[in-house]
């Protein structure tokens, strides 16, 4: 949960309704309408949230304390083949042995920032995931630059927090979600059913990997890569819409240091210039597996890939045997839902259950008078995968 802990503002909500918001577990009652009961917010609704961040880092630590305790963090450096399995080294600890990795890392590695703003120094350039408190902005001058919920919602904060902002944006147009019923009969259900992720047909074939592996591969990607694009969530469209200046139709063709600031050059019907204190680039991420800095070359060079993601099983493991992945880089094997808090409904059970698997055949076929090495392997296949985080 780093990246919700430590690289999100104060005061954002999640855009994700609070029924897709729970985290997957074997084990019922760990939802967060539970949670919510259980700590006194009576305000607590499933339907038409939105969830405040501070509330869902409450039921996130919750769950790994009554679930998952005893987690170490530690900073992987390397992932390389050794013995029956692979080699990880820490930062931190000395290396072990496991016969199954799971890469589990979230978006950050895959953030994206244009050509056009990498050159600026980093006190004068930003990603939107490299935020914690916003309030350092009181009184400068920002220009967020990308139309999803990411780029709108740090403009709301910062403009709630003093700050003098503009959004660039190359569309013409903002792309807003529309609020979904705040009942849900049976009717409703039938003809738009819920998934974790959002309601409708459509969506259910994103947040189902059974049924988005149904589709052809060429599909598959197609899909993965167009589906759920930017777009500001439904309550915040009065927080942006005629309260913060929008730069619509203009994209940054230039970037370079002025002053003590960044003048940015614009191009679109009318080109100009703006300046500004600082740039916050809100442009999202794209999916690299190469760009996942522990893993060996040879482990990238084995691995068979579509549009930059590894594909998967159904049980999201790589055609390296042992190695899994989960979240965002199997949306092309699994569907768009693996990108969002949703999809651990969908394929974390399956995972979790073949690793599992794995383990015990892993540990039946080693042998009683093993070599030391072999007997750490048999004792980290027995305690199941190994997170990396």
């Amino acid at each position: 949960m780093d990246t919700w802990r430590t690289h999100m503002p104060p005061g954002l909500f999640l855009k994700s309704e609070p029924y897709g918001s729970w985290i997957s577990s074997m084990t019922p009652g760990y939802d967060i309408k539970t949670w919510s009961r259980l700590h006194g917010y009576d305000d607590y609704v499933d339907r038409v949230g939105p969830l405040p961040l501070d509330r869902f880092l409450g039921y996130t630590e919750w769950f790994v304390d009554n679930l998952v305790p005893g987690i170490q963090d530690l900073t992987v450096t390397s992932v390389v083949p050794g013995g029956d399995g692979f080699k990880v080294e820490f930062a931190e600890e000395s290396p072990i042995f496991a016969r199954q990795v799971i890469v589990a890392t979230g978006l950050l590695p895959f953030k994206n920032v244009p050509p056009q703003l990498s050159g600026l120094p980093a006190d004068l350039m930003t990603h939107t995931s490299a935020y914690g408190p916003l309030d350092k902005f009181h009184g400068r001058r920002v220009a967020v630059i990308g139309g999803g919920q990411s780029a709108l919602q740090t403009a709301a904060l910062l403009h709630e927090l003093g700050a003098d902002v503009r959004v660039i944006v190359r569309k013409e147009q903002l792309a807003w979600g529309s609020p979904i019923a705040a009942e849900a009969n049976l009717l409703h259900r039938m003809l738009r059913p819920e998934a974790k992720l959002c309601e409708g047909w459509g969506c259910w074939f994103h947040d189902t990997p059974r049924a988005f592996r149904m589709m052809p591969e060429s599909l598959r990607v197609k899909k993965a890569l167009t589906s759920f694009g930017p777009a500001g969530a439904w309550w915040l469209r009065d927080r942006v819409e005629g309260v913060i200046e929008l730069l619509m139709g203009y994209s940054i063709k230039k970037a370079e240091p002025h002053g003590s600031g960044v003048r940015l050059h614009l191009g679109g019907a009318k080109e100009s210039t703006i300046d500004v204190d600082h740039v916050i680039a809100g442009t999202g991420f794209r999916i690299d597996v190469s760009r996942i800095p522990f893993l060996a070359e040879e482990i990238k060079s084995s691995l068979v890939t579509r549009a930059n993601c590894p594909l998967v099983n159904r049980t999201g493991e790589s055609s390296v045997r042992g190695l899994y992945f989960a979240g965002a880089p199997t949306m092309v094997s699994l569907g768009s839902g693996v990108r969002f808090i949703s999809g651990t409904h969908g394929s974390s059970g399956t995972l979790a259950t073949s690793v599992a698997r794995g383990a015990r055949r892993g540990a039946q076929q080693t042998a009683p008078a093993a070599p030391a090495q072999q007997q750490q392997q048999q004792t980290l296949a027995s305690t199941g995968p190994l997170p990396l985080s």
